[in-house]
């Protein structure tokens, strides 16, 4: 009973746990509901100058709802296309998930550009009605190739702003810890080859003389305690191979195959 306890107590001790945590970060998210054209261009020019401006986000990283992408999700809400109150700012941010809102304007006149962008926020119990970010850019006798560049240097000077007011993302929780090995099985049957040698040992040290028909008995005697310990033999080293493979996150199938070729 000392050899079994002894094997058992071994076993239990080699048992171990690791763990590991990844990292990554988050995009903003802006919506917007306003770009408004002044001067009467053509329609095609103020779809270059949009493009121009929703590229320059996206490209730095940004993930943007374009007027007609914010206008389809805003159906049923038309009060909140042009407003810029606090609670209207509040009810964007939840419909659309973003956490910021700009509106555009650029007056055209002949080959003359001048744009302005408003950046806000809607995040807070009460977001402030007022821009917390202002940029513009003017291009005076310039291509459509020159205006929508500076459409896109506007979106640059934009994000920034967006950069440094967007809070750092929070780490994602950790993984689950794997589950322990599972060491009950291979300890019990370590155990019972322990027993099984203590057993077989009992037996051998039960022996008589050697007298008679006492010599047959003492043959037989032999033979059993021989498998006894044989069998306790093979089992304890199994059970404490597979413990032990177990433990160090091995896989236990593998380790049942070696440990049975043992």
């Amino acid at each position: 009973m000392r050899l079994v306890a002894a094997v058992a107590l071994g076993l239990i001790a080699t048992a171990g746990v690791a763990s590991a945590a990844p990292a990554a970060p988050a995009r903003a998210r802006v919506a917007i509901p306003d770009f408004q054209i002044d001067g009467g261009p053509p329609p095609a020019l103020g779809i270059q100058l949009q493009d121009g401006f929703v590229l320059g986000l996206v490209r730095a990283g940004v993930q943007v709802l374009d007027p007609i992408d914010t206008a389809r999700r805003l159906d049923g809400h038309p009060e909140l296309q042009r407003c810029d109150a606090s609670p209207c700012l509040k009810a964007i941010g939840q419909l659309l998930d973003v956490g910021y809102v700009v509106r555009a304007k650029v007056e055209v006149a002949g080959n003359s550009y001048k744009s302005v962008v408003r950046l806000f926020s809607t995040e807070g119990a009460a977001p402030a009605a007022l821009p917390i970010a202002t940029e513009s850019k003017s291009c005076d006798v310039c291509t459509v190739a020159e205006a929508r560049a500076t459409m896109l240097r506007l979106a640059d000077a934009l994000r920034a702003h967006i950069d440094e007011l967007t809070p750092p993302a929070a780490p994602p929780p950790p993984p689950a810890p794997p589950p322990p090995p599972r060491l009950v099985g291979p300890i019990l049957l370590a155990m019972a080859g322990a027993l099984s040698i203590a057993t077989g040992a009992a037996v051998l040290a039960s022996e008589g003389g050697c007298t008679g028909t006492g010599c047959s008995e003492n043959r037989t005697r032999n033979v059993a305690g021989g498998l006894l310990i044989g069998a306790g033999a093979a089992l304890t080293l199994t059970g404490a191979y597979i413990t032990i493979v177990r433990s160090r996150g091995g896989d236990p199938v593998t380790g049942m195959a070696v440990g049975w070729r043992w």
